[in-house]
C-alpha cells in the first residue's frame, strides 16, 4: 500500500543541503515583530521551543508574541510527574496490594501524558533536554523498577529547567538517584591509619565514576574551550580541562553522602512508612547505620512495592565520618592532620580543599560535630561553585541545549552569544536558564530562514510528540497514551538511555558528507536503515490507531486499546487535496514543504487515492509527512 511506501538512501543528508528553499521566506516575514505574522513562524518556533505545535498553542503564541509566551511560560507551575505517580500506585494498591510494583511502563505513561498536554511546555521540553545531558537510565540495575525515584529524578530537571544552573548542579550532585546511577552515593573515604608511627592509606580508593562525569558530560568537558567552543591551543595542541589527578582529587570531595533519615511517619496516598531514626539532630550525621540504611517501600501490605519513602529520593546528606576530611580515621594519632600533599584537596581551576580543624569520627560530639557537617558541606560546595564558575562551562551548556532544540551544528558565533547570556543574563546574574534558553530560541540563527548546514534529525521521540500534539492525540480504552516498548522502536525511551552518554553523543558525526564538512549529527547516530522501518511503523501504527483499513474505500473507526487521533480531529481536516496538504504543511512541517512533495502528495491525492474516503486520505497523507525526509529534518 502505497501509505507504507519508506524514504531510504537519504539518511546522512537529511539537513546538510539548503534545499528546502521555496519557503524559506516565509520564516523572515514577522522576526522583528513581537508577533509571529503567519501560523508557519509560531509553528517553527514552536517545533523548537516545545513538544509540537498543535492550532491551539499556534494561536495562542499569535495572540501573545514571543516577549509575552516566554513569561507566561515561566511563570507556569511546574507540572511534576513524580506526585502524579504516587497518587496513581497508592489507588492501585487501595484495591489490591499486588499492584504495588508500579514498574516503569506506568512512569512512561506519566511522562507521554505531559509531553502531550502540560500547559509548561517550554520548562517541559528543556527538561527533556536535559535529561540528555544529566543523564540516569532506569537500564541500571539499581533504577530499574524504581519508578517514583526516576519520576523525582524528572521532576528535578522540570523544576530546574528554567531556573539557575548552579542549584541544577547541586540538586543533580544531591539526588540519590544519581547516587545510584554513578555510584557516588555511600561513596567511601581513604582510612588512613598508623602502622609503625606512620600514617598509610588503606586499600579504599573513593568513586571516581561522579567525579569524571560532572566534568566531562555536566559542566566543563575535557577541552579548554573560547566562548565560541573553539579549543584554546597551545603550541598548536589543544589544552586538556583536567587530569586523571583532578578526577582522583575530585573523587575525594564527593565522599560520605548517603539517604538522609526523616525521623517520624512519612504518609502517601494512604500508605505509610515509619522511620525511627535512633539519633536526633546532628547526631543523626554520625550513625553508622543510618550511612548503610535504605529508606523503606510504603504499605505493609504491599511487599516490593514501588511507592517509596520520600527519603529515598530527597537530597543526600554529609556522614562526615565517611567523607575526606584531610585527616585520619583512627583515634591511634588522635585522627591527626594527612601527610602532605595528601592533607589538601586540589579540583578544578585550582582550587584547593584545606582540612577539617576538627577530627570527624563516629565518636565526635557537641560543637564540632555541627562544624564537621559544615566542612562536609563546604567542600561540596567548593566542587560545584568552581564547576559552575570555570569560563568552560558557558559555551559547553550552550553548545549542548541549542543542539537539542534548534540545530546540530551551531555557529561559533551563535554558541558565544549565548554563552554570554549564560555569564551575565543583563541583571549581573550568571546561569540563568530562563534567560538563556530564550537567548538559544530568539537568537537571529534561530529564528531567520535556515541556511545551507542549518538544523537537526528530529529524534524519534520528537516525531511522536509533534504527531501527537499536533492532532490531540487520545487514550484508549486502557486509559494510556503511552508507546509500547518506545526503546525496541524508536531507540529510546525517556530517561532510559544505554550509557551516561546518552543515546547520541553531541559530538557524533555521521560518515560520508556531514563528516567531510565538519558537521555533528548527534541524532543519526541511532538512524540507520533499520530503525527508519521501525520509526516508520511506529508512527503508521499510531497513525492508523483504531482505524480499520479493510475496505479500500471505507476507514470506520473504533476505541483502540492505546493511544490514537481522535476522529473528530481527523475528519475536521480539508477534504480538498491542497487545503489538505497546506494545512498539514503548517501543523506538521511549518510550512517548510518543498513545491515537489507539496505537488506529488497532491497529484497522489487526487489521483490513485481519489476514490478513498476523506479519513483514509488525511490519515495516508500524514503519514506520508511524518515519514519523509523533510519532515525528519529540523530546519
Amino acid at each position: 500500500m502505497f501509505y507504507r511506501k519508506r524514504c531510504f538512501g537519504v539518511l546522512s543528508m537529511l539537513f546538510v543541503s539548503a534545499g528546502i528553499s521555496a519557503q524559506d521566506a516565509i520564516f523572515n516575514d514577522g522576526f522583528e515583530d513581537a508577533r509571529p505574522a503567519t501560523d508557519a513562524i509560531a509553528a517553527r518556533f514552536l517545533t523548537q521551543a516545545t513538544f509540537g505545535p498543535n492550532p491551539a498553542a499556534i494561536a495562542e503564541l499569535r495572540t501573545l508574541g514571543f516577549e509575552a509566551w516566554f513569561a507566561q511560560q515561566q511563570a507556569l507551575a511546574p507540572t511534576l510527574h513524580r506526585p502524579a505517580l504516587e497518587a496513581e500506585i497508592a489507588a492501585e494498591l487501595a484495591v489490591n496490594p499486588q499492584l504495588g510494583a508500579f514498574y516503569r511502563r506506568h512512569r512512561l505513561e506519566k511522562w507521554w501524558s505531559t509531553a502531550n498536554t502540560a500547559d509548561d511546555q517550554l520548562r517541559q521540553r528543556v527538561a527533556y533536554s536535559l535529561s540528555q545531558i544529566f543523564v540516569i537510565s532506569d537500564q541500571s540495575g539499581g533504577l530499574n523498577q524504581q519508578p517514583t525515584q526516576i519520576a523525582e529524578f524528572q521532576d528535578i530537571l522540570v523544576r530546574n529547567s528554567l531556573g539557575s544552573y548552579r542549584t541544577l548542579l547541586e540538586d543533580v550532585t544531591r539526588s540519590p538517584m544519581m547516587g545510584i546511577y554513578l555510584t557516588h552515593l555511600r561513596n567511601l573515604k581513604t582510612d588512613w591509619t598508623l602502622v609503625n608511627n606512620v600514617l598509610t592509606p588503606s586499600a579504599i580508593q573513593p568513586d571516581e565514576n561522579y567525579a569524571r562525569e560532572i566534568m566531562q558530560l555536566f559542566s566543563v568537558g575535557l577541552l579548554e574551550r573560547n566562548l565560541d567552543f573553539t579549543p584554546i591551543l597551545a603550541g598548536g595542541n589543544p589544552l586538556q580541562t583536567y587530569t586523571q589527578e583532578t578526577i582522583t582529587q575530585t573523587a575525594r570531595v564527593l565522599t560520605g553522602l548517603a539517604y538522609r533519615c526523616t525521623p517520624g511517619t512519612a504518609t502517601i496516598g494512604g500508605f505509610s512508612a515509619t522511620r525511627n531514626c535512633n539519633c536526633t539532630g546532628s547526631a543523626c550525621n554520625f550513625s553508622t547505620n543510618l550511612f548503610f540504611s535504605r529508606p523503606p517501600n510504603m504499605g505493609v501490605a504491599a511487599s516490593g512495592s514501588a511507592l517509596m519513602h520520600p527519603d529515598a529520593y530527597s537530597p543526600m546528606v554529609c556522614y562526615p565520618r565517611y567523607a575526606d576530611t584531610g585527616r585520619s580515621a583512627t583515634a591511634a594519632n588522635n585522627y591527626a592532620v594527612l601527610p602532605a600533599p595528601d592533607n589538601i584537596k586540589t579540583i578544578i581551576a585550582g582550587v584547593t580543599v584545606q582540612p577539617s580543624t576538627v577530627a570527624c569520627h563516629s565518636g565526635t560530639t557537641g560543637a564540632d560535630q555541627q562544624s564537621c557537617i559544615n566542612y562536609c558541606d563546604d567542600q561540596i560546595d567548593r566542587l560545584l561553585d568552581a564547576l559552575y564558575l570555570h569560563p568552560n562551562t558557558p559555551p559547553m551548556v550552550a553548545r549542548q541545549l541549542i543542539q537539542r532544540l534548534v540545530t546540530s551544528t551551531p555557529t561559533g558565533p551563535y554558541i558565544e552569544r549565548v554563552a554570554r547570556v549564560f555569564e551575565n543574563d543583563g541583571t549581573g546574574t550568571r546561569g540563568n536558564l530562563a534567560a538563556v534558553v530564550k537567548a538559544v530560541l530568539m537568537d537571529a540563527e534561530a529564528r531567520n530562514a535556515p541556511g545551507a548546514n542549518f538544523g537537526k534529525l528530529r529524534e524519534p521521540i520528537l516525531r511522536v510528540t509533534a504527531l501527537f500534539r499536533a492532532f490531540g492525540a487520545q487514550p484508549g480504552s486502557t486509559g494510556g497514551t503511552r508507546l509500547t516498548s518506545p526503546e525496541t522502536s524508536l531507540l529510546q525511551r525517556p530517561l532510559g538511555a544505554p550509557s551516561v552518554f546518552n543515546f547520541y553523543e553531541p559530538d557524533y558525526q555521521a560518515p560520508g558528507e556531514i563528516t567531510q564538512l565538519g558537521l555533528f549529527s548527534p541524532e543519526l547516530q541511532i538512524t540507520s536503515e533499520s530503525t527508519t522501518v521501525s520509526v516508520a511503523d511506529q508512527l503508521y501504527g499510531v497513525v492508523f490507531a483504531g482505524y480499520s483499513t479493510a475496505s479500500a474505500t471505507q476507514t470506520p473507526f473504533s476505541l483502540p486499546v492505546g493511544v490514537h487521533l481522535p476522529p473528530a480531529v481527523i475528519d475536521a481536516l480539508p477534504t480538498d487535496a491542497t487545503q489538505l496538504v497546506d494545512l498539514l504543511n503548517t501543523r506538521l512541517m511549518y510550512g517548510a514543504m518543498s513545491s515537489t512533495m507539496r505537488g506529488k502528495l497532491i497529484s497522489l491525492l487526487t489521483g490513485p487515492m481519489a476514490s478513498a474516503d476523506a479519513r483514509r486520505k488525511a490519515l495516508s497523507t500524514i503519514h506520508l509527512i511524518l515519514i519523509s525526509p523533510e519532515f525528519a529534518a529540523q530546519r
